[in-house]
């Protein structure tokens, strides 16, 4: 059965105001539909059983649908294999070790290019491969032929020269 629930009234919203509790520093993200989703979900007669978002990307909705219960289960859904070994990474149980190879990281020029150029042989090096493209490359932009930050934006960041 298919059930209609009228559209909230559209406010500008302050993204800065809603928890970023993605890894992803991602361009077009849908930060900004997080409080709709909230409002909508809370407004149901009942919890939903499960929550699924298409396009997942930065996951944003998906992280704070499960980070504040409002549905028993969420699914993810994302085309982008870079993208999906991430989300992959994280839930399948190589989160730590993500989150280590992160901070010990030594952020060179050297380093950098060893791991963007070679192909990856397992799910969590390309989690962390992308990540690190996502950071690195301007915009956080992962397609083929984006190039990589030199100053950083605003003249904050790596300082390659």
């Amino acid at each position: 059965m298919l059930q209609y629930y009228p559209v909230m009234e559209l406010n500008i919203v302050n993204v800065a105001s809603v928890p970023h509790r993605s890894p992803f520093r991602y361009p077009g993200g849908k930060t900004w539909l997080v409080p709709r989703v909230r409002e909508w979900l809370v407004s149901l007669p009942q919890r939903p059983a499960f929550f699924v978002e298409p396009f997942a990307g930065g996951g944003i909705v998906s992280l704070t649908v499960a980070a504040e219960n409002l549905a028993n289960h969420v699914i993810m859904v994302e085309l982008d294999n870079q993208v999906a070994a991430v989300w992959h990474a994280i839930l399948e149980g190589d989160g730590y070790w993500l989150a280590d190879r992160i901070v010990t990281f030594d952020l060179t020029l050297e380093n950098i290019e060893t791991i963007v150029t070679k192909k990856p042989r397992r799910i969590r090096d390309k989690a962390f491969q992308t990540l690190l493209k996502n950071r690195i490359y301007r915009g956080g932009i992962l397609a083929r032929g984006s190039g990589m930050l030199k100053y950083g934006e605003n003249g904050k960041g790596m300082g390659f020269v």
